[in-house]
């Protein structure tokens, strides 16, 4: 692995200390199942990568979306085991497992009738909404996951334009229906723009964020966590909410 972070500084003498995150949920480190690693080498960084920020596990959550990414629980079992058996041959003592990152759409919504979806920890189900328009049917899906016996957790809230607001009135409704949020690390400092950078921060300081996640794609982009990570945010983050990472 490149020494990205064998050079770390020492973070400012006036942040608190803070129990650090083990376990990341959300990232793409399966080979070729969909825009995450690429090739094997490429997944050996991601993973040697995590591993230098500080995390000993990964559930990884490669995307389903029908119409890009039609990947199914045998498909993902199969690329699991492959990054398992590559990271032993390499003596890599890092552990992953697999869940997914669902698209809300028409395929999801036969996917839990079925309830043929992957989970982690609690019967958590990790999902997606689009970017630039608020599904009519969100509230319907939520509760038809918790009928099935799922929890459903909302990826990257931050990311969608249409739930924030200074209140915060939208993200309320969804808490109380019983939504759990996973924050995009990266968002706290603007990595994917101010808006998402406004929504996390306002989200991490009400208490909100039940799980924090990298949303790796490539190695790259580790440099940009490590920095993340050296931020007076990252440390509120941890500070203020009672992130479930460390549970899974």
């Amino acid at each position: 692995m490149m020494g990205w972070f064998r050079r770390r500084k020492s973070p400012p003498a006036d942040q608190p200390a803070v129990v650090p995150l083990h376990t990341d949920l959300h990232s793409h480190l399966l080979i070729g199942v969909d825009d995450g690693a690429r090739s094997e080498t490429e997944a050996l960084n991601m993973v040697r990568g995590l591993a230098e920020l500080g995390f000993r596990k990964a559930i990884t959550t490669p995307h389903v979306y029908h119409d890009i990414y039609p990947n199914s629980p045998q498909v993902i079992h199969s690329a699991l085991d492959r990054l398992q058996r590559l990271l032993a041959d390499h003596q890599i003592a890092f552990i992953v497992e697999a869940a997914a990152e669902y698209f809300l759409d028409e395929f999801f919504l036969r996917l839990l009738d079925q309830r043929s979806l992957l989970t982690f920890g609690r019967q958590y189900v990790l999902f997606e909404l689009p970017y630039h328009s608020r599904p009519a049917m969100l509230e319907e899906v939520v509760f038809q996951l918790q009928l099935a016996g799922y929890q459903p957790v909302l990826a990257h809230p931050e990311r969608y334009p249409y739930l924030f607001d200074p209140r915060l009135n939208l993200y309320d409704d969804l808490k109380k229906s019983g939504v759990l949020f996973q924050l995009n690390l990266a968002s706290l400092t603007g990595h994917f723009g101010s808006g998402p950078r406004r929504a996390a921060r306002a989200l991490s300081q009400a208490g909100w964020i039940d799980f924090a996640g990298t949303d790796l794609h490539q190695a790259a982009s580790c440099l940009v966590l490590h920095e993340t990570m050296r931020q007076r945010e990252y440390v509120e983050l941890l500070a203020r909410n009672p992130l479930r990472n460390n549970e899974l």
